[in-house]
């Protein structure tokens, strides 16, 4: 049962306990005058037999198990049996043909037999509280030969209480079966999703390897590969076949790029663009950068290497300048050159190198990525990223005042 479900399920409950205690009080009281103002009328041992139906109530509510309900209905059967037999025995011709009187005690254990309404084991509780009290009561009137009438009262009131329970069971029904079918769409929706980073990632990584090198190749004379070339081949392989780093990467210590912790990953594109002739020029807070999650630095250093790829091919100029700068709640990363720039809306959709290796990378692990250029002025790329859960730095507090 869900936590909306509880309050509705407790009220019901209640209130039916209430009714079931009420309808004892009063055949209570009815006794008890009957007693008083008609002497004749030996009535007063039927109390006797309402003692066990209101000391079962409080043990009803306990939840102690099914056996704790077969008791419940033996015994209420049986008191049940007891106050008919005394009232049909001993009070006039019509109270006798009433049922009434002797309907008060059965709704007494109708409305209290099961501590909830809900539930299909309950619903059979209330239903046996009623054939087992009209068939005590049937016996009673054979017992003493004096037959009331159809107890068409108890009859509503009980349909009424199992019409009620019965809604709720259908209603509870269908309410799980529509969480599994949400269930069941959002895992399908997160295998969909997941599917598509698995093939971003793809994208991006036979952009970055093969293409990248095929590209290179493309433009050499013929002859034997650059010794750099052919070791960049063989790493692409084995990222390929093994969807690793090269394991030189994964093993060896971070290149020394002017005594700065870098991760492992931005250190190795900075190494690898400057090993390409590039003057990188790094500013800012780069302490900022240990503060993301590997993954995120991961991609940021897939997607630095990207951006210094397209710099020392297409840019026309040999310096690029990464700039850090740590927030309370994001690391912010910028990479500028001052080459001759492109137009962003010129790139075709078959180009993979913007979308998947930098901007999708980016975004791909929670982060924003905004790129600013034109032909002839440039470019910079400009990342935001989140910073890991336990590197998040608090607010600084505000002067009031």
């Amino acid at each position: 049962m869900s936590a909306l479900e509880r309050p509705a399920a407790g009220a019901v409950s209640a209130a039916t306990l209430a009714f079931g205690v009420t309808a004892l009080g009063i055949a209570v009281v009815l006794v008890l005058l009957r007693a008083a103002y008609l002497p004749g009328d030996a009535v007063w041992p039927a109390l006797g037999f309402l003692v066990p139906i209101a000391v079962l109530i409080p043990l009803a509510r306990r939840r102690l198990g099914w056996w704790a309900t077969v008791l419940h209905l033996v015994v209420a059967a049986v008191s049940i049996g007891g106050y008919s037999f005394v009232i049909l025995a001993e009070s006039g011709a019509a109270v006798a043909e009433s049922p009434f009187i002797l309907a008060l005690p059965q709704l007494a254990v109708i409305y209290t037999v099961a501590p909830a309404v809900m539930g299909a084991g309950n619903l059979v509780a209330i239903a046996l509280a009623y054939l087992l009290g009209q068939a005590a009561v049937l016996v009673a009137a054979t017992a003493t030969g004096r037959y009331p009438s159809f107890d068409g009262f108890t009859a509503v009131l009980t349909a009424v209480v199992l019409a009620v329970g019965v809604a709720d069971l259908i209603t509870r029904r269908r309410a799980e079966l529509d969480s599994r079918s949400v269930d069941r769409a959002r895992r399908e929706a997160d295998a969909l999703a997941y599917q598509r980073e698995v093939e971003t990632q793809v994208i991006a990584l036979f952009h970055d390897t093969v293409l990248g090198e095929l590209t290179l190749i493309s433009h050499l004379t013929p002859g034997p590969l650059p010794d750099g070339l052919a070791a960049a081949l063989r790493r692409d392989l084995a990222l390929i076949e093994t969807g690793r780093l090269w394991p030189d990467e994964l093993s060896g210590a971070t290149p020394a790029l002017d005594d700065i912790p870098l991760p492992s990953r931005v250190a190795l594109a900075v190494a690898a663009a400057r090993e390409r002739g590039l003057a990188i020029d790094l500013a800012g807070d780069l302490a900022s950068l240990q503060r993301l999650a590997p993954s995120v630095a991961e991609a940021v250093g897939l997607a630095l290497d990207q951006v210094l790829v397209n710099v020392r091919r297409h840019a026309r100029t040999e310096r690029v300048e990464v700039v850090v700068d740590g927030a309370a709640r994001e690391v912010v990363l910028m990479v500028s050159d001052a080459g001759v720039g492109f137009d962003p809306g010129g790139v075709g959709p078959d180009r993979l190198g913007v979308q998947h290796s930098i901007l999708g990378r980016i975004e791909a692990v929670g982060g924003r990525a905004q790129l600013f250029t034109a032909p002839g002025s440039g470019t910079a790329y400009l990342f935001s990223l989140p910073p890991a859960p336990e590197n998040v730095w608090p607010e600084p507090e505000r002067a009031s005042g």
